[in-house]
């Protein structure tokens, strides 16, 4: 009897000993990926000491990317840039502080939010911001802004450009361990993309003229090193400043006239209501004021001349989803107003990806004005 009371005893202090052994090979394992290296978007090494827990970010595609990996707990503070999304995007950011905008942040605001109640950082915080290099408000200088700080590590992440989407997403999954989450966004992407490539294969390129902003006579346009340049690329159309370096190209209207556009697109920032995605659609006061927009190109001097102006084809586009993660519906919808046969379906993407940012598609609303056919 003692001997098997013993046996018994043996064997219960081995499996607390098994047990205790793999709690600590585990707690070894999810701590040995620190320090981990990336190199962000300003092409800087960028070092990660341990479990990202506090995010301060300024830089709304990034914060959409954020949320949507389900880190969205983890911002503790934003820009008004992103506070400006908050209404109808990123609902659970309504009540976190801003720290001004992307251009001009409050340092010091951002030094007291990292320090929290203590006198240091605790180092489980980082800052991401657009990279935009050698510029007064990228990420090399908000690092040295708040070096002062210590243990907030800067990160420059974009998620504009369509050639760096899917690895910014990688590296946004490995910077908040959230790898899984991520390559399923990239797999999503991946596939709509290939749906794309697949949809204009083989269709005529049309000349295209994007505007960013018209300011009297004064016009700038999306060049082909902006993000709207690379999608422009990706489905099938001439950007008619292909050649040009500036990514924001400025010119007059006699300009795009002598480049005959096939089709102008006008880009417009957010709708009626901050609560709401897109516009209300035709009957209401935002068709009546992308109307306005549209008569307003068409009135120009020479625009009878332009084939976009001849041939119906000058759009009101919902700028939102033309950068960010949800780039991908803007690009179908860019693909589906220049080639209007291609068997797309711009509403279905944009459903599915408001679905993953965990949003209901707002039936009843609509993104671009005229809705394509």
């Amino acid at each position: 009897m003692k001997t098997r009371r013993t046996w018994a005893w043996s064997m219960l202090a081995l499996c607390l000993s098994l047990v205790i052994i793999g709690t600590a090979l585990a707690s070894d394992s999810s701590g040995s990926d620190y320090p981990k290296k990336i190199v962000d978007d300003a092409g800087r090494e960028v070092t990660i000491n341990s479990s990202v827990q506090r995010i301060i970010v300024n830089n709304g595609d990034a914060a959409e990317a954020i949320v949507l990996l389900g880190a969205g707990d983890k911002i503790v503070a934003v820009s008004d840039t992103v506070k400006q999304k908050a209404g109808y995007y990123f609902p659970t950011l309504k009540k976190v502080p801003s720290v001004g905008t992307f251009n001009k942040l409050d340092y010091e605001k951002i030094g007291a939010i990292a320090k929290g109640d203590s006198d240091t950082v605790t180092p489980d915080i980082v800052f991401i911001g657009y990279s935009y290099p050698g510029k007064s408000y990228g990420i090399d200088a908000h690092d040295k802004a708040l070096a002062p700080f210590e243990n907030i590590t800067c990160i420059g992440l974009d998620f504009f450009y369509p050639e760096n989407m899917t690895s910014d997403m990688k590296k946004l999954g490995e910077i908040l361990d959230k790898q899984a989450e991520a390559q399923t966004y990239i797999d999503w992407y991946d596939q709509k993309l290939s749906d794309i490539k697949a949809g204009v294969k083989g269709t005529t390129m049309p000349n295209l003229y994007v505007e960013w902003e018209a300011k009297g006579d004064d016009l700038s346009g999306m060049g082909p090193n902006s993000g709207a340049g690379q999608m422009v690329k990706a489905v099938n159309a001439y950007n008619i400043f292909s050649g040009l370096n500036d990514a924001y190209p400025k010119v007059d209207w006699e300009y795009i006239v002598t480049k005959k556009p096939d089709i102008i697109i006008k880009r417009r920032i957010s709708g009626s209501g901050a609560n709401a995605l897109g516009w209300e659609a035709a009957p209401s006061n935002d068709a009546l004021i992308f109307e306005g927009a549209i008569n307003e190109i068409m009135d120009r001097p020479a625009a009878s001349s332009v084939p976009a102006v001849k041939n119906g084809k000058v759009y009101v586009f919902n700028w939102d989803f033309m950068a960010g993660p949800d780039q991908m519906v803007g690009l179908t919808y860019l693909a589906k107003v220049i080639h209007p046969e291609v068997k797309l379906d711009p509403e279905t993407v944009y459903k599915e990806y408001l679905q993953m940012i965990g949003l209901e598609y707002p039936e009843g609303r609509i993104f671009v004005y005229p809705e394509p056919k």
